[in-house]
């Protein structure tokens, strides 16, 4: 994976290695505080990257002067495959017989 940033507006460009187009495109940061200097931009390029690790456990930043809000757990990502069923983890334990 590798970036790119504009020099005239900072705007950020996300490359997997394979695709010639970015994946993503950052023209400010994700709640739309604008980047105020290349290296703010690289900042935040180096963290979203970062981000795509499975073993990492942060998002980039959504904004400047924010740290990065936590990825989730595998148990959060359980019970929310649960509740998008409906279900609660008692209920589905219920449903089993555990």
């Amino acid at each position: 994976m590798r970036y790119e940033i504009n020099p005239e507006n900072f705007a950020v460009s996300l490359y997997d290695g394979v695709e010639l187009e970015p994946f993503q495109f950052q023209p400010d940061y994700p709640n739309y505080d604008a980047f105020d200097s290349y290296k703010e931009a690289e900042e935040w390029a180096k963290l979203a990257i970062k981000s795509h690790a499975p073993t990492y456990g942060f998002y980039a930043p959504n904004g400047k002067g924010l740290t990065g809000e936590p990825k989730p757990t595998e148990e959060q990502k359980r019970e929310a495959k649960l509740q998008s069923l409906g279900l609660s983890v008692a209920e589905l334990r219920q449903l089993l017989g555990l």
